[in-house]
């Protein structure tokens, strides 16, 4: 309900939170089964992709540049929590 009010150049923050989760998903099954090379070339394609396409849509505008920021933290922190689960060893 609350994120259906909330509008920001006709965009509703509704998509951009769904969007997150599953960038969150991808990033989780990243960690469990890749490497960090993995995380900074998905990292590039998620950045690259969202800012195409919001700048294509909407402009360049900051509101947007920090949903993309979000992208990436969320993406970041599926890896984290991916890797932490499946017992990532660093080499000493």
């Amino acid at each position: 309900m609350i994120a259906h009010s909330i509008t920001s150049n006709g965009s509703s923050l509704g998509g951009e939170m769904l969007v997150a989760v599953m960038v969150f998903v991808v990033g989780w099954f990243v960690g469990r089964a890749c490497t960090a090379v993995v995380l900074a070339m998905t990292s590039s394609v998620i950045m690259l992709t969202s800012m195409a396409m919001f700048i294509a849509t909407y402009g360049l505008d900051v509101f947007h540049i920090m949903i993309t920021l979000g992208y990436l933290g969320a993406h970041q922190s599926g890896y984290l929590l991916g890797a932490y689960m499946s017992g990532y060893q660093q080499d000493n």
